[in-house]
């Protein structure tokens, strides 16, 4: 994530978990749907939507954020959260949701990389 000022924090839609995203791969992304948005009622609603939702938090000089009670109550998190890299985001999950795997599904691993196209 490199050392950024402030972090985007929201819901995933598929998981119960929150997404930290670094300003540049969200800005990117923000741009895109503002273009977007201008000539599509649906784009511009549903970033209505998302924007009630998530959020743009600083990082105070130890590195850590303040994510708003709304959000924390979403993921289920508490004192204790378990942050996973998502290549171009974290993940912050309650330890009690987090999808526990003992040993390296293959099969798994191999449709990620298909999907990604690595």
């Amino acid at each position: 994530m490199g050392e950024p000022s402030y972090v985007y924090v929201f819901p995933d839609p598929k998981e119960k978990c929150l997404n930290l995203l670094p300003p540049a791969e969200m800005e990117g992304r923000l741009m895109k749907l503002r273009q977007r948005a201008l000539f599509d009622k649906g784009t511009s609603q549903a970033l209505r939507v998302f924007g009630e939702y998530s959020e743009q938090v600083p990082l105070d000089v130890q590195g850590r954020v303040r994510i708003k009670d709304k959000l924390l109550k979403f993921a289920l998190l508490e004192e204790t959260v378990v942050m996973i890299g998502a290549l171009d985001r974290v993940q912050l999950w309650s330890p009690a949701l987090v999808p526990e795997e003992t040993e390296v599904d293959q099969t798994k691993l191999a449709d990620a990389y298909q999907v990604l196209q690595l």
